[in-house]
């Protein structure tokens, strides 16, 4: 779609105003993944939607990673009645800057300047074209909000289009959905529909993310302690959960030991002969995820009690 050019176009220009300019090769390591976010056609009824084209975004400043993809429907959908829509999604560093941009965002896509510019693209053709503004209003799922116009031909009154942009931040990451149609009209409810099922797909990525496998220190002996470190993570977890497991020689079958969730575990006689790791569950706002340490060596079985002999 021709104006869709200009929501990846604004967004980076925007996003990365006032920050440094050198892109990076890759995210760091625990970065949600912005490719699992965006709205894809699978997202609407078999045979509603195709995806049309994407594109990778590399990171700048406080952008980490982006990713956009462009979704043509069979039909036009919704009561807008939108041929395309492009959904793009954006992580950044922190939620504060998230925070930030979204409001710049708004401002800026609020601006005569910018609008001017939009409708230029997008009403390219038409000779004295009749605009009526929609006015930035809040969608009603996390932070999120719309704007937009509605275009018609006056030497052709029953021709139209509409053109919608929405804003929706999730914690660390901005989403920004730009669509067209050939509405009269623009429905606040069909922004809400892309923007819930968007905001579904950011909770999915923003649980922790294991970056480094939990560790087990410490010697596997009866009556020894073994200490376990909860591994390095993104997503920022505020709470750790250990269960400690003890498995066959090989590591490949394991149990858990009853009321072993603590950090620390003082190897028992039943340990004998089996090797033990760790399970720490990390969590944070969105939900939690397991990994696992390796396992221990073998634990020594204790030596057999000294035999006495008695005299004749």
């Amino acid at each position: 779609m021709k104006a869709g050019r200009w929501g990846i176009g604004a967004l980076l220009a925007l996003v990365v105003a006032g920050t440094a300019t050198a892109a990076v090769a890759a995210p760091p390591a625990g970065t949600p993944d912005p490719k699992a976010v965006v709205l894809t056609a699978a997202d609407f009824a078999n045979g509603q939607a195709k995806d049309l084209s994407t594109k990778t975004i590399a990171g700048s400043g406080t952008l980490l990673a982006g990713y956009a993809n462009v979704i043509g429907f069979l039909h036009p959908y919704g009561q807008s009645r939108y041929l395309a829509l492009e959904s793009e999604a954006f992580v950044e560093t922190d939620a504060a800057s998230a925070t930030h941009d979204y409001g710049v965002l708004l401002h800026e896509y609020e601006t005569a300047s910018v609008r001017k510019q939009l409708l230029k693209d997008f009403t390219s053709g038409i000779k004295d074209p009749k605009v009526v503004p929609v006015a930035a209003h809040a969608l009603g799922v996390q932070q999120s909000a719309e704007l937009g116009f509605v275009v018609t031909d006056p030497k052709k009154k029953a021709t139209s289009r509409n053109f919608s942009i929405s804003v929706i931040r999730v914690d660390r990451i901005l989403v920004l959905h730009v669509a067209a149609g050939v509405g009269r009209h623009i429905y606040k409810a069909d922004a809400r529909t892309f923007a819930t099922k968007v905001v579904a797909h950011a909770a999915t990525v923003l649980v922790p993310i294991s970056v480094g496998v939990p560790s087990v220190s410490g010697t596997a002996q009866e009556g020894q302690t073994l200490t376990a470190t909860s591994g390095t993570w993104g997503g920022t977890p505020t709470s750790y959960a250990y269960q400690w497991q003890n498995c066959d020689p090989t590591g490949t079958t394991c149990n858990p030991i009853a009321n072993a969730t603590a950090s620390t575990y003082i190897v028992q006689p039943t340990d004998a002969n089996l090797t033990i790791r760790v399970q720490v569950t990390a969590t944070n706002a969105f939900g939690s995820t397991v990994e696992t340490s390796a396992v221990t060596a073998a634990v020594a079985a204790p030596p057999p009690p000294p035999t006495t002999t008695t005299g004749p």
